[in-house]
């Protein structure tokens, strides 16, 4: 996990912080959802420690605001990201729903004990198997927005 503590830093020192070390390729071009966070440095904590996405921009505006941000997905594809609350209608986003695929049952078991760690997080889906042949779990974060992780990928 990249170690995120972006809280009093400058835009250069979050994307220092937050960039990976090997440089990702651009995605195949896909659907990226997006998400709003009241608490953005919660949000990443969440994306990253929790979930084990990789933040690739964070950008703030002078008050602090996340404008923009995004999070790729080891396995593929990613998620946008910012405060909610700011001006204009992406600011204005409630909670949202995200489901992200799994390349493997491993990193959902890996994903559902950091959830069951985690106290600020409301289980909505026990880990479970499904007959249409997913491993998957279901969590709330503290803003609302439901996240499913699992293995199915579509028919």
């Amino acid at each position: 996990m990249l170690p995120l503590q972006t809280e009093g830093m400058n835009t250069e020192q979050q994307k220092t912080q937050t960039t990976p070390a090997q440089p990702l390729p651009p995605p195949a071009p896909n659907v990226w959802p997006t998400v709003s966070f009241a608490d953005v440095d919660a949000g990443v904590r969440l994306l990253t420690e929790v979930l084990g996405f990789v933040v690739t921009a964070l950008h703030r505006s002078e008050d602090g605001t996340v404008d923009h941000a995004e999070a790729r997905w080891p396995d593929g594809g990613g998620i946008m990201f910012g405060s909610r609350g700011k001006p204009g209608d992406w600011g204005s986003l409630g909670a949202q729903g995200v489901y992200v695929v799994a390349a493997r049952p491993e990193t959902v078991d890996a994903i559902w004990n950091r959830v069951l760690d985690d106290p600020g997080l409301e289980v909505v889906e026990q880990l479970t198997d499904t007959d249409y042949g997913s491993h998957q779990c279901g969590f709330r974060d503290p803003d609302g927005n439901l996240f499913s992780i699992g293995t199915y990928r579509g028919q």
